[in-house]
């Protein structure tokens, strides 16, 4: 079964979106998770038309399966 990243962004009052991207291993290297949670950040500030800077980085998690749910991005 493959195993995901995942992460939560949120700001303000905006609506929280959890992101998730296939892992490419078992266990997960810092370069590959900080390029996902990068990537999530840019997303989320992107997508709600604000700075990178007002995004609040939720838990980061590995070894996930998809998450299901409303307001769930794959990246």
């Amino acid at each position: 079964m493959p195993k995901y990243m995942t992460q939560k962004m949120s700001s303000g009052k905006l609506p929280t979106k959890t992101y998730y991207r296939k892992q490419t291993q078992d266990h997960v290297s810092h370069e590959e998770s900080g390029a996902f949670t990068q990537a999530a950040k840019s997303n989320y500030a992107q997508f709600n038309h604000i700075d990178e800077a007002a995004v609040v980085e939720g838990t980061y998690k590995s070894g996930q399966g998809i998450p299901t749910g409303g307001g769930t991005f794959e990246i």
